[in-house]
């Protein structure tokens, strides 16, 4: 089984950089990436974790793209923000992590997600066309 790929947006910084070392350190591939003013974020990783931390990041257009993202999303926030809310009811899952997270807390949010994305890809799988060799 590959390793989980996550896709940490946020802005370039000690924050961000803490946070990637933190995944890279519990065994997570990590790529990270600017939050940029496009409507979706990129489609590297399986997971999506946006660092909210920073105040310095404008995440508007940005966050119209992740409610229809179907990776499951984490947010790391100290402080409630909108965007918080309004990706809160996304089909794909969000969890929100305060920003005071352990290990175990990284740990068992990751799990979630990884589950999450496993019976997404499942469910997708089922949905597809099968085609019969008989018809071939």
């Amino acid at each position: 089984m590959q390793p989980t790929q996550i896709l940490v947006l946020g802005p370039a910084g000690a924050g961000r950089s803490a946070l990637e070392e933190t995944l890279a350190r519990l065994g997570y591939v990590v790529m990270a990436a600017e939050p940029r003013a496009e409507r979706a974020a990129p489609p590297a990783g399986d997971i999506v974790m946006v660092d909210l931390r920073a105040d310095d990041a404008d995440w508007g257009v940005l966050a119209e793209g992740l409610v229809g993202d179907e990776r499951p999303l984490v947010i790391v926030a100290e402080t409630p923000r909108r965007l918080v809310r309004a990706l809160s009811g996304r089909p794909a899952g969000t969890m929100v992590l305060t920003g005071a997270e352990s290990d175990a807390g990284y740990r068992v949010a990751l799990s979630v997600c990884q589950a999450l994305r496993r019976s997404a890809l499942a469910r997708a799988a089922e949905r597809r066309p099968r085609v019969s060799l008989a018809a071939l």
